[in-house]
């Protein structure tokens, strides 16, 4: 596991946000091979190549609860042979605690640590002179708003560990973009746009470019929902794999 990432410097990006089996075949009719669930979504995964195990912490974190470190150590240990890697569970906004989720975790192989962004260098050290592979996560409110000043750090750390890192919740375009070379891998569910917005994310045949309008305006007005997630879908498939 660890070899690949080291040699091969293109992102593979993991579809997150399968909540359903619609979604599920959405991804595949796409092409998508690889997928990002947590445990209440395994079962859409089932039927997919690539599978990398999220621990759910920012689903139980929006419940108010607390996540079950040894039941998901559990269910880790069982599909050990079946995904390609399990983020650790980390504790949103706690450095110190996802530190503390870490060491009860980390004696099995598949589970990568989560490095939160803002958190203290020496964890990062730490992580990154243990595993291979070290997930970045913390991001997500700093993609929605497009923070050009994080995408900047974030660049300059992946061009210090080229291939060494997994990227949690890349949903910017432009960060898809910047990291396309230098991240070993990320996750996203920036393709469900499509339903949400009624957008369509394409290739820009002159730039070479990922861009995102909404369909109106690409005379594509027609589409359903379905048809347009599909499509974002494939968009990003064929960017990351050209």
């Amino acid at each position: 596991f660890g070899s690949f990432f080291v040699e091969v410097l293109a992102l593979r990006l993991y579809f997150s946000g399968l909540s359903s089996l619609q979604e599920a075949e959405m991804l595949r009719e796409a092409g998508v091979e690889h997928v990002l669930v947590d445990p209440t979504d395994l079962p859409q995964a089932e039927r997919f190549r690539h599978i990398a195990l999220d621990s759910g912490a920012y689903r139980v974190w929006k419940k108010g609860g607390a996540l079950d470190v040894s039941a998901y150590l559990e269910l880790v240990e069982r599909l050990a042979g079946r995904i390609d890697f399990a983020v650790a569970p980390d504790v949103v906004g706690d450095p110190e605690a996802t530190k503390r989720n870490w060491l009860q975790v980390r004696h099995c192989r598949k589970v990568v640590p989560v490095w939160q962004w803002g958190a203290p260098r020496e964890h990062l050290e730490e992580y990154l002179s243990e595993r291979e592979l070290v997930c970045i996560g913390g991001l997500v409110p700093l993609m929605r708003v497009k923070d050009e000043k994080m995408l900047a750090e974030l660049e300059a750390l992946c061009q210090e560990y080229p291939g060494r890192f997994h990227v949690l919740g890349i949903n910017w375009l432009k960060a898809i973009e910047r990291l396309r070379e230098i991240a070993a891998s990320g996750d996203t569910s920036k393709w469900l746009d499509g339903g949400r917005y009624g957008h369509l994310i394409f290739v820009h045949g002159r730039t070479g470019h990922l861009h995102q309008a909404p369909a109106k305006a690409l005379s594509q007005g027609h589409l359903n929902r379905r048809e347009r997630n599909i499509l974002c879908a494939r968009a990003l498939v064929q960017f990351c794999a050209a």
